[in-house]
């Protein structure tokens, strides 16, 4: 009984061991960090594709359209995504310092200014694909006076992303032009 009890707890030892080196792997934080940007992922994949759909939907002469003399154009509201996307992925989850530095839509084509949202998009995407478990709750600046995890400037990208695609579509609307059907 006695050998019996101590080959149990010899097994139930060894058993925790592996166990607990298997949570806490590398292979196991990748894991859940993938979890949580595999969640993401189709999501900023709609994204994308709808933001250039919004994008070639307005005609390159309408590109300095805004409703108001305080708004952006139409041409700044899409350089807006798609820059920010590639200064979010170098500030706020490379955690590089960068100065920002915005381009001027006036100098841009449209398909110049599609491929800086193409380039945002792929930059932000790939940044997130490479985090680490470890990494989603390091907080990063957002402004001067002001941090937020890496996991919740993903969400406010996104969110970030939303508002100013809203504001472009709208711009189509008021050009008698029918938007594209909204994804998601």
């Amino acid at each position: 009984m006695k050998n019996y009890l101590s080959l149990a707890l010899a097994a139930t030892l060894v058993c925790g061991l592996a166990l607990f080196s298997a949570f806490n792997s590398p292979e196991l934080e990748k894991a859940e960090s993938t979890e949580f940007v595999n969640s993401v992922m189709q999501m900023w994949g709609t994204s994308k594709m709808h933001t250039l759909e919004v994008l070639d939907a307005m005609p390159e002469d309408k590109f300095s359209y805004k409703p108001t003399d305080v708004s952006k154009t139409f041409g700044s509201q899409m350089v807006h995504i798609g820059y920010t996307l590639k200064y979010f992925s170098q500030a706020m989850i490379k955690g590089e310092k960068v100065e920002y530095a915005e381009p001027d839509p006036n100098t841009m084509s449209k398909a110049d200014i599609r491929k800086l949202i193409e380039d945002g998009f792929d930059m932000y995407t790939a940044s997130i694909k490479e985090l680490k478990v470890e990494d989603l709750s390091v907080e990063m600046p957002l402004g001067p006076d002001y941090k937020i995890t890496r996991q919740q400037s993903i969400i406010f990208a996104h969110d970030h992303v939303t508002n100013h695609r809203a504001k472009a579509n709208l711009y189509i609307r008021m050009n008698g032009i029918d938007p594209p059907t909204y994804k998601f």
